[in-house]
């Protein structure tokens, strides 16, 4: 039976799996909700991965004349925040009937940072809901900045971004701030109209869609608002939007310069960086971007990714005494991307 790694991408809001030969070949793969213990809960966070696992599993079988995996095949799975034992116990009641083992659970800074260089050192940065940078050495994380929360930090983030284009809605409608383009696309996106009512008696009031606003942020979880983030992504030529994003790449400029190593000459060394905030959004946005991120990296060439599934199956393959390289990322990334649109 050929030797196969089992690779997870467990994130807030969805997970991927892949099963992978030691040829770096994909077999199978699958996705489901959100893994993150944190914010998704033990075992509910358990249950998605299992479901992501299964499906990857189902897919390879369909296409193998005998079974996926033999006994024991590595399962290494990334993903943000502490891991409890609790939660440990909750991946071994979903996947130990699937027959897989050991569960390895690393950093999804480590993950990331495998999906864009088979180099054992570099640098990452991530920035989606939330932001956070790391130096990696030996294939390792050594050294991390960020990463606190919507409460502490996460600067640069969606949440980040999100609640500063809120603030400045906000200011505009009740008239003490600047006006911005972020107002009616927010309004449209809440279902509000922008608009300022006036009393019988001349007086100003409130703005109702102020009141509004205030209603829809506070009717769900804070977290929730970094799904608004993309709207200053949409509204670039307003001064308002293009403070708010040059000001979110000055906070994870500062996050990378704290992780690097200023006594690093490695010239060919790589920044990785993902997050759909970061890769999807800033770095088209905001020119400056690529540049600015580089330089507090001493230089470093920027190497874009989208997940960390890339990075979970070389770690995989390595437990497995594979060699994986760039050459073998490459293909990776081509193939795992491939069975992302089926």
């Amino acid at each position: 039976m050929m030797k196969t790694t089992l690779a997870v991408d467990a994130g807030g809001t969805s997970s991927r799996a892949a099963l992978v030969d030691a040829s770096a070949r994909r077999l199978g793969s699958g996705r489901a909700g959100g893994g993150n213990p944190t914010s998704s809960g033990v075992d509910a966070a358990a249950a998605q991965i299992a479901l992501a696992v299964r499906a990857a599993l189902d897919q390879a079988g369909s296409t193998l004349s005998g079974p996926a995996v033999e006994t024991g095949s590595p399962v290494v799975i990334t993903q943000a925040g502490l891991v409890s034992d609790a939660y440990r116990r909750a991946l071994d009641a979903h996947l130990g009937p699937l027959g897989l083992g050991p569960v390895v659970i690393e950093p999804d800074l480590l993950g990331m940072y495998g999906s864009g260089s088979a180099s054992p050192d570099g640098i990452v940065l991530v920035a989606g809901t939330g932001s956070v940078a790391g130096r990696i050495r030996d294939r390792r994380v050594v050294r991390e900045v960020g990463g606190a929360g919507w409460l502490l930090g996460d600067g640069g983030s969606g949440f980040w971004i999100a609640r500063r284009v809120i603030r400045a809605v906000a200011a505009d409608l009740d008239d003490i701030g600047p006006r911005t383009a972020l107002t009616p696309l927010l309004c449209r996106m809440i279902g509000i109209t922008p608009e300022t009512t006036t009393s019988d008696h001349g007086h100003r009031r409130r703005s109702s869609a102020l009141d509004a606003l205030i209603r829809s942020v506070n009717d769900g979880p804070p977290i929730a608002i970094a799904r608004l983030a993309p709207l200053a992504f949409l509204a670039t030529d307003d001064e308002v939007a293009v403070a708010i994003l040059d000001a979110a790449v000055d906070r994870l400029t500062l996050l990378v310069e704290r992780v690097a190593d200023p006594g690093s000459d490695d010239h060919d060394a790589a920044l990785v960086v993902g997050g759909s905030v970061l890769v999807d959004g800033l770095l088209p946005a905001v020119g400056s971007a690529r540049d600015r991120l580089s330089a507090a990296a001493a230089g470093a060439r920027l190497v874009p990714v989208a997940d960390g599934l890339v990075g979970a199956a070389a770690l995989g393959l390595r437990m497995l005494g594979e060699d994986v390289d760039d050459a073998t990322l490459g293909r990776l990334r081509d193939d795992l991307a491939a069975g992302a649109t089926r």
